[in-house]
Parts: structure tokens; C-alpha cells; sequence
């Protein structure tokens, strides 16, 4: 299966070869950004857990965005993808820095995505988690319950106390052969998910958080996008993913002409799959300085920051 192998393989080799390449100065954890109508700081903090993991906290809330934290390797020593990797949780890990959720938004269903929400929701059993009707499958055949779960199809507005989400309707990034990864969708409940292959990807959304008058943030889970479903969102923040995604035209500068050119650009999904988190997971330098120039050559005034695993990013 190709596609597995040039998007897995290629992170894992370009993570290596562009370890020591410059990355921007942008740094994320000190940078304080004013609302642009306000001037004041929006009080909302990002925290990177990598891949396309991410914590949105306001007040006393906090949104999760594909928190996948465990981490484990799935390319054999020949660099082939190895879709019968066996799914499991770092209890350890996922402990030690999720210390609270009130909301889980699911973009789509692949494992480095999905595979650790389970067991969050079973640690905040008054959380609820978004996703499609496969996601939702997925899910409760891993032990979630009927009761945290919010069914969605793309389009909704949802409300909750002192947030909106905005349920954008979205695509998974194609390889070469304009092909997804572990493409299908699910209307029953299947078997206990084990191997990664089992994460279907289910259809893909993106959100829009919206806090009050405060701040709106957009974030995508893969390199792809529905134009006609962005238009008109306008986010002070867009978190993009950004992988090699070859078969599909100009992801990246689309997304921003339709955003408006966002005041501030993050990249996700940059970074290696493999390596823990206490060891410090490898940022793509290559891919981080490529993101940084097509942001710029879009609007040289967008503010982009560069995440750092754990680190908070003050808003």
C-alpha cells in the first residue's frame, strides 16, 4: 500500500535529515497576541501535544482537539509502513498531561488521531467527544459511552457554556495517486478496534471555536480542505495541519486566502510519530520553514508561531 509508506516513511526520514535545519524565530510559549478589535489579550492558551493533538483552555474550560499522546512506532526497519501495529495507550503518559477536558473534538479517525480518546473520556467521564457517525462507532467499541458521544455530519453550530463549535465539513489530505489513508466509513458498530489499520479514517471535519467576543480558532486535522465550507469563517488564530500532501493543489495557500489571512498561522502535524514525548519528538524543520514562507507569501503581516511540544502559546 503505497500511500501508508510515503506518508509515514517520509515524516520519519525528512524528521531526521531536517532535525538541525534553522526554525524560525517565532517563539510560542512567551508571544502574547491582543484582539484585534480590543487590544487586550484573549486569556485563552494553546498547548501542543503533537501530530494534530492540541488543548484550547479559557476560564475554566478546555478543548481538546485529536489528543493522541501515546506515541509508538509503526515503520519497520525497512521503512515500510506496518498497518498490523497493534493499537495501545500510555496510561503514563496520558496521566501525567491531560488534567482535564470538558469537550473532545474528533477531525477524523485515523489512529494517531482517535486512538488515545477513549481512555481520556474514561478519565472525565462528564467530557463529550465530536465526530462523525464512524468516529462515533469507533469509539463505543472502544468503551466509550452512548452518553459522552455528539453525533455530527458537518454544518452543525453547536453551543455550549461561554464556547461555540462550528462543525466545518472537510477532507483528508491524498497522496500521489490522489488516494487516502485507510479510506471507508462505518453505520454499525464494528468489532473491538487492535491494529492501527482498524482506524478507519471516517470522513474528516475541521472546527471553529469560537469564546465569546474573544477569539475564534480553526484548526484543520489533515492537508485538505472544502473551500466553499471556509468562507466567510474568519479566525484570529488557524492551526494547519501541514504534511506532504501531494495530490492535492495548494492546500495551504488556499486555506488562507479563504480564511481571510488569519492574524495568527500555526503549523501542525509537523513533527515525527514515533518518538516519545519525553524524549522530545522531532520537528520537521523542513516542512516548518516551507509552512513559514508560504505564509508569508500570503500575507507578510500573519504572525506564525512555532509550537513546541507541552510548551503553552498564550493567546
Amino acid at each position: 500500500m503505497e500511500l501508508p509508506v510515503n506518508r509515514r516513511g517520509f515524516l520519519r526520514r525528512a524528521a531526521v535529515l531536517g532535525a538541525t535545519a534553522a526554525l524560525p524565530v517565532h517563539t510560542a510559549a512567551t508571544a502574547q497576541h491582543p484582539h484585534p478589535t480590543t487590544g487586550q489579550a484573549a486569556d485563552v492558551d494553546l498547548r501542543w501535544f503533537g501530530v494534530n493533538g492540541w488543548e484550547i483552555a479559557f476560564d475554566d474550560k478546555r478543548v481538546l482537539i485529536d489528543p493522541w499522546l501515546t506515541r509508538f512506532p509503526t515503520i519497520g526497519p525497512d521503512g515500510a509502513f506496518l498497518e498490523s501495529t497493534p493499537l495501545t495507550v500510555d496510561h503514563a503518559v496520558v496521566d501525567q498531561h491531560i488534567h482535564g477536558v470538558d469537550l473532545i473534538l474528533i477531525t477524523h479517525g485515523h489512529f494517531d488521531h482517535i486512538a488515545d480518546v477513549p481512555y481520556i473520556l474514561s478519565r472525565f467521564p462528564d467530557a463529550r467527544v465530536v465526530g462523525t457517525e464512524t468516529h462515533i462507532h469507533l469509539l463505543t467499541a472502544m468503551g466509550v459511552a452512548e452518553r459522552q458521544v455528539i453525533w455530527v455530519r458537518g454544518g452543525e453550530l453547536l453551543q455550549f457554556d461561554g464556547f461555540t463549535v462550528e462543525v466545518v465539513p472537510s477532507l483528508h489530505s491524498l497522496d500521489e495517486n490522489h488516494r487516502y489513508l485507510f479510506p471507508g466509513t462505518m453505520t454499525t458498530r464494528p468489532q473491538p478496534p487492535r491494529t492501527i489499520a482498524d482506524l478507519i479514517e471516517g470522513g474528516t471535519l475541521a472546527y471553529q471555536v469560537t469564546i465569546g467576543d474573544r477569539l475564534r480558532v480553526f484548526n484543520t486535522g489533515a492537508a485538505n480542505l472544502i473551500e466553499r465550507a471556509c468562507t466567510g469563517l474568519r479566525p484570529d488564530v488557524a492551526i494547519l495541519s501541514y504534511t506532504r500532501a501531494p495530490g492535492t493543489s495548494r492546500y495551504l495557500e488556499r486555506a488562507l486566502e479563504l480564511l481571510d489571512r488569519p492574524r495568527i498561522v500555526v503549523p501542525s502535524h509537523h513533527d515525527d510519530l514515533e518518538t516519545p514525548l519525553a524524549q522530545g519528538p522531532t520537528i520537521n524543520a523542513q516542512l516548518m520553514n516551507e509552512f513559514t514562507e508560504a505564509v508569508r507569501a500570503v500575507d507578510p503581516n500573519s504572525t506564525v508561531l512555532t509550537p513546541r511540544h507541552l510548551e503553552v502559546i498564550p493567546l
